[in-house]
């Protein structure tokens, strides 16, 4: 378990507990509040259950950033961690194989001069999946 310390605050929370077994959007939309403040925070993601039983399953969780409140256009991907069934990295395993926990995703709202106002997450499955994935997740300001 991680030990940075994160505040929770309720209005900034992703995504409730739910199993997810198809790539698809978490319907929280977060508003930053201005298209012109960068700000630096994390995504605090607590998986409970993670089915790897083929060995194929791979979950990445996306973090999204748009310009629009709708996400009907200009999407892009600020950041993302893969959990499942992963290959080692080269020079090492990777630690996330499987794994239930918790697991931070730092992020910036903006890219390459562009920045976000509107952010959510987006979770790809892939693979032989007959259960999923179960987390929750919040944004949390940035500890330095």
């Amino acid at each position: 378990m991680a030990t940075l310390g994160h505040t929770y605050d309720n209005a900034l929370l992703m995504k409730s507990a739910g199993l997810i077994a198809a790539s698809a959007a978490v319907a929280t939309i977060i508003d930053l509040g201005s298209a012109t403040s960068e700000i630096a925070a994390d995504v605090v993601i607590d998986v409970t259950a993670c089915e790897t039983a083929t060995g194929d399953e791979v979950y990445t969780i996306l973090v999204e950033g748009s310009s629009s409140p709708t996400f009907a256009s200009g999407i892009d991907t600020l950041a993302m961690k893969q959990i499942g069934h992963l290959t080692p990295k080269v020079g090492g395993s990777d630690v996330t194989d499987g794994a239930t926990g918790r697991f931070i995703i730092p992020f910036r709202n903006e890219v390459n001069g562009t920045i976000y106002r509107y952010i959510r997450l987006y979770t790809v499955v892939a693979g032989t999946i007959a259960t999923g994935i179960n987390y929750t997740a919040y944004m949390a300001p940035r500890v330095i």
